[in-house]
């Protein structure tokens, strides 16, 4: 089996397919991720009020909407990239799409977390751990793991597709596609657990420095 695989990786002039296409969706990630830093980097006094009001808002689900509520937004939350790039792999567009996301996934995160710095400096960045940290412990290796699994199957049905103008032949996905899902899936309830009840007690030790009391 190990022969079959540096077979293999000769073949492509010494590189691993599987561990190329992870390098450009980290590199599609982290070059989102630059565009967020640098965006956030226009950001006006309407900025600070905005995430006093996210931050107001993030308290009161917790506060007044309940469990089903919070857990509710956590599940949309958790499993939204997850899901979506798991779809993608039934999909000729994925091919374009999976990359995309990537760096969606990067601007954003990004953003966010700048717009916490720049706002509110030191204070900024222990809110931003406190809310994304555990988040992005939970959802980055999932998101990873699953686009890396559906984009080659979203290429492969992308040349059956338009290759010849026609499918000539199924894609195979068998149960290990499945299984790596359901093993996401349980990874990232856990992560719902910790968001819902963990993050609120982080996130609230550096809350009173910046909300007014």
């Amino acid at each position: 089996m190990r022969g079959r695989t540096v077979l293999r990786t000769i073949r492509l002039g010494g590189w691993d397919p599987e561990l190329l296409r992870s390098g450009v969706l980290a590199l599609l990630f982290l070059a989102g991720a630059l565009a967020g830093h640098l965006y956030a980097g226009a950001w006006s006094p309407d900025t600070r009020r905005a995430l006093e009001q996210y931050l107001s808002d993030y308290c009161a689900v917790y506060d007044a909407g309940g469990v089903a509520v919070s857990m509710l937004r956590c599940a949309v939350t958790y499993f939204g990239y997850a899901a979506l790039v798991f779809l993608l792999g039934f999909s000729s567009a994925g091919v374009a799409l999976i990359p995309a996301l990537a760096g969606t996934f990067g601007f954003l995160t990004m953003y966010a977390v700048s717009c916490f710095v720049r706002c509110y400096g030191r204070t900024g960045v222990l809110l931003a751990m406190g809310i994304f940290m555990v988040r992005l412990v939970f959802t980055l290796p999932c998101f990873f793991a699953l686009a890396g699994a559906a984009w080659p199957m979203s290429t492969e049905l992308f040349a059956l597709s338009f290759g010849r103008g026609k499918r000539s032949s199924p894609v195979l996905y068998g149960s290990r596609y499945l299984l790596l899902f359901v093993l996401c899936a349980v990874i990232l309830t856990v992560g719902m657990f910790c968001e819902r009840f963990l993050t609120p007690l982080l996130f609230r030790l550096a809350l009173g420095e910046v909300l007014p009391s």
